[in-house]
């Protein structure tokens, strides 16, 4: 059997979850000059940050609020958190500052586990 690409993870596993979700999340991809203040509940694909682009961003009410790191199903999740950490470092429209991080939500998955960081409970942080 041979092993399922990230791309095919994405669209097969992830994007499947977060349309099944209640209220579920519109994906669409990043496109130069949009307008996140439109956004409801939005789930960007390939969204810049200042240390490259996060897999997902999730836009509630026009506010950055999570990134989602995704790997390919065979790849563990949680050493995705590191990647997702960046990230929210990086975001250039982050809503805040929680011990450094500009966005508060941060999600790593294959499509089969998911792990979770809320960087405001500095606690949760993994150094």
């Amino acid at each position: 059997m041979t092993e399922e690409p990230e791309w095919k993870t994405r669209r097969e596993r992830i994007n499947k979850k977060l349309n099944a979700l209640a209220p579920a999340w519109q994906i669409i991809k990043y496109k130069d000059n949009l307008d996140t203040s439109t956004l409801e509940c939005h789930a960007v694909e390939e969204y810049p940050t200042v240390n490259g682009p996060a897999d997902y961003a999730l836009v509630v009410k026009g506010k950055l609020l999570g990134i989602v790191e995704a790997k390919k199903v065979g790849v563990g999740a949680y050493n995705a958190l590191e990647q997702a950490k960046r990230y929210s470092q990086g975001a250039q429209d982050g809503q805040g500052s929680w011990n450094g991080y500009k966005v508060p939500f941060l999600y790593s998955t294959n499509g089969e586990q998911v792990y979770f960081l809320d960087t405001s409970h500095a606690d949760q942080l993994v150094q």
